[in-house]
């Protein structure tokens, strides 16, 4: 059954080759873009926390 999904991907994956590309590219950039938000997102709440007292600096 599984064998018959990658055929079928394979299949219109080179049928489509420009369409396929487009899609395969704007999955791969939106990945790569939603992990260095997130990897941002770290770094600043994770700013001087480092020190004893982190809560209570102003």
């Amino acid at each position: 059954m599984i064998k018959n999904y990658f055929k079928i991907a394979l299949r219109t994956l080179t049928k489509n080759k420009v369409y396929s590309f487009i899609n395969i590219s704007g999955l791969a950039m939106g990945m790569a873009v939603a992990m260095l938000i997130g990897l941002w997102i770290h770094d600043e709440l994770s700013y001087d926390r480092y020190f004893k007292n982190y809560s209570r600096i102003a």
